[in-house]
């Protein structure tokens, strides 16, 4: 299972030193304290690392939306729901599959672009 942040879904559970390892590695520490310029360097350095990770690429894409970078978080969207469909585990320990995480971002993503 992999972690990753979303507003919605509340902070990333840390119980052990991969989950707190992988908090950090996904931008969830920068993202809970609202440092989005932090998060979005954490991740765009761990994206050249991992450039299809779900986690990365949804927790760039909510920092896009977050910024007004709507057609930047579309296509990161897009990009996870063309990939491989993973569980993943949300900070309220709900598991989720990548794809509906994606389509609820682009949700949202299009909702705040029609404002």
């Amino acid at each position: 299972m992999r972690v990753w942040f979303a507003l919605a879904a509340g902070a990333v559970f840390a119980t052990s030193a991969l989950a707190q390892s992988q908090e950090q590695t996904y931008g969830f520490n920068a993202i809970a304290r609202d440092d989005l310029a932090a998060a979005e360097a954490r991740l765009s350095a761990q994206r050249a690392a991992e450039p299809r990770e779900p986690s990365v690429l949804l927790n760039l894409a909510y920092i896009y939306a977050r910024t007004g970078r709507v057609d930047q978080a579309t296509a990161l969207y897009k990009q996870v729901m063309a990939s491989e469909n993973v569980l993943m585990t949300t900070g309220g320990r709900q598991q989720l599959w990548s794809h509906d995480i994606a389509q609820r971002g682009m949700s949202r993503t299009a909702a705040l672009a029609s404002r």
